[in-house]
């Protein structure tokens, strides 16, 4: 089933809500600036220093959404919702691609319409992991969630998403996270992080 199904497409990421109209990726205290241009004495930091707090902001255009009916026939405990798209950022004259997220939630309480979800948020910079309960459904209120790690820049990340659902298909995402670390010179970043430039579409279903 599709963004057309049941109620229970309006389980979020619990980023990841799986995290949030929206603005761009930001620093708790100034602009984030391209690698490139970032000082110099933030280039290497001593791994034992203090990180960095942020504040992240993007919009989640989901091109994939799918129930899985587990077990019994119908909507039962351990039925899952499947979800992938893009991360946009709308600051500016027009939106931009920023990175993508994916993830899915388990129903595990039918009477609140709670499931426990998973998710993981892919941009340049790293990648960052959340966990947490999304209920609600099939209007689910605003929702905070925890951030459990990350890689790159987000390796020792700690901190919360806020998500909102505005549609089936656009969640807003709020990442609040801490401790965040630029790269040393030579550690590279996976391939796998950087976005995939593809404009966000519903699919025909």
């Amino acid at each position: 089933m599709g963004f057309a199904g049941r109620p229970f497409i309006f389980f979020a990421v619990a980023v990841l809500g799986c995290s949030a109209g929206l603005t761009v990726i930001t620093s708790a205290s100034a602009d984030v600036a391209p690698r490139e241009t970032a000082p110099a004495a933030a280039a290497h930091p001593d791994e034992g220093s203090s990180g960095r707090s942020r504040t992240i902001r993007v919009e989640a255009r989901l091109r994939v959404g799918e129930e899985i009916d587990l077990g019994a026939t119908g909507r039962s405990i351990g039925d899952q919702f499947v979800f992938s798209g893009n991360l946009m950022s709308a600051e500016g004259p027009e939106e931009r691609l920023v990175g993508h997220i994916g993830g899915f939630c388990v129903i595990t309480d039918l009477e609140r319409n709670a499931g426990q979800c998973a998710s993981t948020a892919v941009l340049p910079e790293g990648r960052i992991t959340v966990q947490g309960e999304q209920a609600g459904i099939p209007v689910p209120a605003p929702v905070v969630n925890a951030v459990t790690g990350g890689t790159g820049e987000f390796r020792r990340a700690h901190g919360q998403v806020m998500q909102r659902v505005l549609t089936p298909s656009i969640w807003q995402l709020t990442f609040e996270v801490s401790d965040v670390r630029p790269h040393r010179t030579g550690a590279g970043r996976s391939p796998s992080g950087a976005p995939t430039p593809v404009s966000p579409s519903l699919p025909g279903k």
